[in-house]
C-alpha cells in the first residue's frame, strides 16, 4: 500500500523530533537499570518511590500520593497493594473522612535502608548512560518543573 508523500513527511518529522518519545525512551532504559538493581529486593523502583514518599511524609493519603507522584489512580493501587501484601505499607481508613492513609512498616523502613547500596550502583549507572551533562540537565530540569508545579 503507498502511503501519501505528505503524510510520511510529515510522520517522519514526529517520529524524529517528538519530545515524548524521547522521553519515554529514556524513561524505561533508566528505570530498567534501576528495576534490575532492586530486583533481588523484590521492589521496583515506582514502589521504592511510593515508599520514599511515605517514609519522608510521615504518612500520606492515597489522593495526595498520587498528585505529588504525578501517578494515575490505577497505578498507585497497584503498586501500593503490592508493597502492602510485601508487609512494606499499610493502609488505614481516616475514621473522619474515610480517606485511606498510608503508612511505612518497620519492614518498609528496612527495605529503604538495605535497598541504598543497589540504589547508588543502579545511579552510577544511569549516570553513565545520560553522561555528566545529560543527567545534570535532566536533573536541573525536573527541579525547575516541581518547583513550578508546586507554586501552581
Amino acid at each position: 500500500m503507498n502511503k501519501p508523500a505528505d503524510t510520511m513527511g510529515l510522520v517522519k518529522i514526529r517520529a524524529n523530533e517528538c519530545i515524548a518519545v524521547r522521553v519515554r525512551l529514556l524513561s524505561r532504559m533508566v528505570t530498567h537499570i534501576y528495576d534490575s538493581a532492586m530486583k533481588p529486593y523484590g521492589v521496583k523502583l515506582n514502589q521504592m518511590t511510593i515508599l520514599s514518599l511515605v517514609y519522608l511524609t510521615g504518612e500520606t493519603g492515597f489522593e495526595a500520593l498520587g498528585r505529588r507522584l504525578k501517578i494515575e489512580k490505577s497505578t498507585a493501587s497497584r503498586n501500593v497493594e503490592r508493597l502492602k501484601k510485601a508487609g512494606w505499607l499499610t493502609v488505614t481508613q481516616d475514621s473522619d473522612d474515610k480517606r485511606k492513609i498510608l503508612r511505612i512498616t518497620p519492614a518498609g523502613e528496612r527495605l529503604l535502608a538495605d535497598v541504598h547500596e543497589a540504589w547508588e550502583n543502579a545511579q552510577k549507572q544511569a549516570a553513565e548512560l545520560l553522561g555528566r551533562e545529560g543527567a545534570a540537565a535532566v536533573c536541573l530540569t525536573a527541579d525547575e518543573i516541581w518547583r513550578k508545579d508546586r507554586r501552581g
